[in-house]
């Protein structure tokens, strides 16, 4: 079969480039919502733009989030008059957008390709991507995971390309933005020195002495630039919060505790809904070379189960193994195209054939668990995971409520939450979690220990005793609250097991939302526990 003209390759380089580019718009607007745990990091962001404190509440130091570039970042948008509510869901968009583009690069950098002119087969791994909620969930949320992957993938396309400097600079942007992710990266490093050291050993040395003297330079100056940025990191989190490691992985490190259940269900959901099971033959093609894509793959699910996983529905934590196996999946397609090639000409282009057929079941799965998802606004998908709709009802609640409380409550008012985003967000009110994780405190009690039992979450594991929530006094205990279209009864008060306690409940009202089905949220009554004896703003003392 001839060759197609180069005027035709590009037309149907173009138009599949453009039918890629709609199905992640359209792919991506089904998912919009905002998370809940977002908003942690806007208030960090937003303290940082108005008072110079990356606090959560002025005056505690504490570091209650993972993400210390994406707070930055939010934080210079809000000092120019962007909400980091407003700027967050387009930075996640982009960064998944820059995510799909980085696995092609990467993949074409891994053939050999880097050079050559680009063909509808290197879009495979984009396909693949735009096709998975794994990936496009994550486009969403107002979250920095999508980020933080796409500067991963870029910096292992940087060395790849022969670009250590580079590489080392996208890999600590990447750790600044996320630090998990750097497990990856370093397990591809590790891989791919593995298979240059094998390769040297057997005499596949290129270059002469100058040049090996240039490089030797240049990854010397690479590890430079990492160790500056990561390293000047720890020593400001050492200087302004007094700890090495952020509050969030003291907290969040009882996750141990959930790897044989939470941890393993995790991987296991992952891989269920990629379908790798179906793509498991493909590793029969696989040959050395492509440890450097394996290993990080490995690396990043190996970490996931280490710390018990998470609640939230669509593998959040395993977004850069997700990106990894499409390359990984289109990578042993394409080679098993050239060698049917090799044989059969006609089958030369089987490999993307094979590839579409993937994205097209990807997507017709999509499209099941979109309405599965849709269809659970409150309560846990397969009665594990928390879907999207729920953590975007749930966020959106809070805010009208977080907005009630900003208008009509005192600005000193203590209140506790077991959420810690949107409500205290809103209400810019001083706030003790309950969770521990933004308190500088409730880690650090000897009489807490971690829940592993009936309602432990990953992250939600430590639990404020009642001691200690007594002991901070607060107006308001919203973590013991109510949520209802009814009043609670003064016995469900009682039930909540703090005596002297009676309801502080509100009704915010309806608010226009075009996210709920008649395009009005009202929530009913919110309401929260206080002291008999304490006026708290509209709330009088009871005798």
């Amino acid at each position: 079969m001839p060759a197609p003209e180069p005027a035709a390759a590009r037309l149907r380089l173009a138009a599949a480039t453009l039918a890629l580019a709609v199905g992640f718009f359209v792919h991506a607007r089904a998912w919009v919502f905002v998370c809940d745990d977002a908003f942690i990091s806007f208030r960090y962001a937003r303290n940082l733009a108005r008072f110079g404190a990356l606090e959560y509440n002025l005056g505690e130091r504490v570091e209650g989030y993972t993400n210390f570039l994406w707070v930055l970042v939010l934080g210079l948008g809000d000092r120019l008059g962007v909400a980091p509510e407003d700027a967050a869901p387009v930075l996640t968009a982009v960064g998944a957008a820059v995510l799909v583009v980085a696995a092609t690069r990467l993949l074409r950098g891994l053939r050999g390709r880097a050079s050559a002119a680009w063909s509808v087969g290197d879009l495979a791994p984009a396909a693949l991507m735009i096709a998975a909620p794994e990936v496009m969930v994550w486009s969403q949320g107002g979250l920095e995971t999508s980020c933080a992957a796409a500067l991963a993938l870029l910096a292992m396309d940087a060395w790849l390309a022969a670009r250590p400097r580079r590489a080392a600079l996208f890999a600590a942007l990447a750790g600044l933005t996320r630090a998990d992710v750097l497990v990856a990266v370093a397990a591809f490093g590790l891989a791919w020195l593995a298979l240059a050291g094998v390769a040297a050993a057997r005499g596949d040395r290129r270059g002469d002495a100058e040049g090996s003297r240039l490089r030797a330079r240049a990854i010397a100056e690479a590890a430079l630039v990492f160790a500056a940025l990561i390293g000047g990191h720890l020593i400001f989190r050492r200087l302004y919060y007094g700890a090495w490691l952020p509050n969030t992985w003291t907290v969040k490190a009882h996750g141990a505790l959930l790897r044989g259940t939470f941890g393993v269900d995790y991987l296991r959901a992952w891989a269920e809904n990629l379908g790798l099971v179906y793509a498991a033959p493909l590793l029969a093609l696989a040959r050395a070379r492509h440890l450097v894509v394996a290993a990080p793959i490995a690396a990043a699910a190996a970490y996931a189960w280490s710390v018990g996983g998470d609640f939230m529905a669509y593998s959040r934590f395993l977004l850069v193994a997700t990106a990894l196996v499409a390359v990984l999946v289109a990578w042993l397609l394409a080679d098993a195209g050239e060698r049917l090639g090799a044989r059969w000409p006609r089958l030369r282009g089987a490999g993307g054939v094979v590839a579409l057929a993937f994205a097209a079941a990807l997507a017709s799965g999509a499209r099941a668990r979109w309405a599965a998802d849709r269809a659970k606004p409150a309560g846990w998908i397969d009665g594990r995971w928390e879907g999207v709709t729920a953590m975007d009802r749930f966020a959106r609640e809070r805010l009208h409520v977080g907005a009630w409380m900003r208008e009509h409550l005192p600005g000193d008012t203590l209140i506790t939450v077991g959420a810690a985003g949107a409500m205290p967000y809103t209400s810019e009110l001083p706030t003790v979690d309950v969770f521990g994780l933004v308190d500088p405190t409730i880690a650090d009690l000897p009489e807490v220990r971690p829940r592993t039992g009936e309602g432990a979450r990953p992250g939600h594991q430590l639990y404020a005793p009642r001691a200690y929530i007594r002991a901070r006094d607060p107006d308001l205990l919203c973590h013991a609250g109510y949520v209802g279209e009814r009043r609670p009864s003064p016995a469900l008060a009682r039930r909540r097991g703090y005596a002297g306690m009676v309801w502080a409940c509100v009704e915010p009202g309806p608010v226009a939302d075009p996210r709920e089905p008649d395009g009005v949220l009202d929530l009913g009554f919110y309401c929260c526990l206080r002291p008999r004896d304490r006026a708290v703003g509209p709330f009088g003392a009871e005798p």
